[in-house]
């Protein structure tokens, strides 16, 4: 089976209707999330621009949640698609033939080490992220929250929430490698499963907490053949145990030419 791997596409507003987009020849397309900013587009543009040319397995990224809440917008994803061959998963399975694939958006659980000398227990770093990340991550005024509303609270996305979609997609995705399958298994996720995707340009960084989460031990137990993510903007393959991660980040236009990304990237599986 043939795979194009590709995420962060972000693409404009009606780009489904402005012209050809250069789609390769595979099997299926495997969509790491952040196709748009807005959550009606990003469906739009998967199925008017790909889904001719071959099945859409995809999750989200936090920008696809863009002006909606997270919970309204995988319920417009359920409505929108069906009938259709794009697959949003969200702590959902998807097989085809002998590729089962994972899926989940993974928010972080904002306690990744930030790659410093002498890393900060992580109580510590937990605070520093709470304190930084609301501040600098857009998300936090562009996605509505979907938890209710406390008095005096705001009604954007918290890192609560976020936790605890960490956590829930960490728990279907580990009770998902524990069950056997015969073929080949790929995890999909949007935010990143280890902190070396983190580009070593951000090292020290509190915000890496929002991009990324240490999931070694997930992975080499689950013992996945891929990983396959987004969220970080530049082009990955590395391995991690018995597992392929892999990023194909197409990015921001001024990040196209210097960020690795590479057009109709197409794997063997």
């Amino acid at each position: 089976m043939k795979a194009w791997i590709v995420s962060d596409l972000h693409m404009p507003p009606m780009a489904e209707v402005m012209g050809h987009f250069p789609v390769p020849k595979a099997d299926i397309c495997i969509n790491a999330g952040d196709t748009s900013h807005h959550i009606e587009s990003s469906l739009s543009f998967l199925w008017a621009a790909i889904e001719e040319h071959m099945p859409v397995v995809t999750t989200l990224g936090n920008h696809d949640f863009y002006g909606s809440s997270i919970d309204r917008a995988l319920e417009i994803a359920k409505t929108r698609l069906e009938g259709t061959n794009v697959h949003v998963l969200e702590n959902d399975t998807f097989t085809i033939g002998d590729l089962r694939i994972i899926g989940a958006t993974l928010w972080t659980d904002f306690e990744v080490p930030w790659g410093i000398d002498e890393e900060l227990p992580v109580a510590e770093r937990l605070e520093k992220a709470f304190h930084v990340c609301p501040r600098e991550i857009t998300d936090f005024r562009e996605i509505r929250r979907s938890d209710e509303r406390k008095e005096g609270e705001t009604g954007f996305i918290t890192i609560q929430e976020m936790i605890r979609r960490h956590e829930e997609s960490r728990t279907y995705i580990e009770a998902e490698l524990a069950k056997p399958f015969a073929g080949n298994t790929m995890v999909l996720s949007h935010h990143a499963p280890s902190p070396r995707s983190i580009h070593p340009e951000y090292r020290g960084y509190v915000s890496n907490a929002a991009f990324a989460s240490d999931l070694s031990v997930v992975i080499r137990e689950g013992k996945p053949d891929y990983w396959v993510h987004g969220h970080v903007h530049h082009f990955l393959d590395y391995q991690e145990g018995e597992t392929r991660i892999l990023c194909n980040a197409r990015g921001y236009a001024h990040e196209r030419h210097v960020n690795g990304s590479k057009a109709g990237f197409v794997i063997d599986i």
